[in-house]
């Protein structure tokens, strides 16, 4: 089985997943990716028979929407959040200007997005539609997600020093609450 099939049984499996790409079906955000944290802590701890719970972190949705302005944004931000508040939304329209994530600027792709995050292991989207059924978008490919590899991205590297990303991992406490993770630097 490839690592594109296990990850779609690892989804397809849980309940929870299903009812998140419902709700983004009936939010019609056209091709709306499910990415990085809760698909890597989703593989980590079925690889390590750890508990797994969709609602504790953020889900980090990102989608292209060039027609969506600032205020349609925030209102279906809101409508998203009120609406379906037992999940911890992060909605991202990468169409639009954010300061507060200008590597996204001049990014008119998921996949240019998804391959500026952090960790190799985090740089992974899937996205569920009635017409394409599921789709994955991982510049960096699946090994370090399932080898439980932390690995610096390039793009990541190209931004910030090798101290910030060590801090990184550190802040988010990977390495001891995952006993087969390792940090691979460069």
């Amino acid at each position: 089985m490839t690592l594109d099939e296990q990850l779609l049984t690892l989804i397809q499996k849980r309940p929870e997943f299903r009812e998140v790409f419902t709700i983004l079906d009936k939010m019609h955000l056209g091709d709306a990716f499910l990415c990085a944290g809760s698909i890597r802590d989703l593989v980590w701890s079925e690889r390590e028979e750890k508990t797994f719970n969709l609602m504790l972190g953020n889900l980090d949705i990102y989608y292209l929407d060039p027609n969506e302005s600032y205020e349609q944004y925030l209102t279906r931000k809101t409508e998203l959040n009120q609406r379906h508040s037992k999940y911890l939304w992060e909605l991202t329209n990468i169409s639009l200007n954010n300061p507060h994530r200008p590597e996204f600027q001049g990014k008119d792709s998921l996949a240019d997005v998804i391959a500026t995050f952090p960790e190799t292991c985090s740089a992974v989207g899937i996205c569920h539609s009635p017409a394409t059924n599921f789709e994955f978008i991982a510049p960096y490919g699946l090994a370090d997600l399932f080898s439980e590899k932390i690995v610096p991205t390039s793009a990541y590297l190209e931004k910030n020093t090798l101290e910030a990303f060590k801090k990184r991992v550190e802040r988010k406490k990977w390495l001891q609450n995952f006993e087969n993770t390792t940090l691979v630097l460069p």
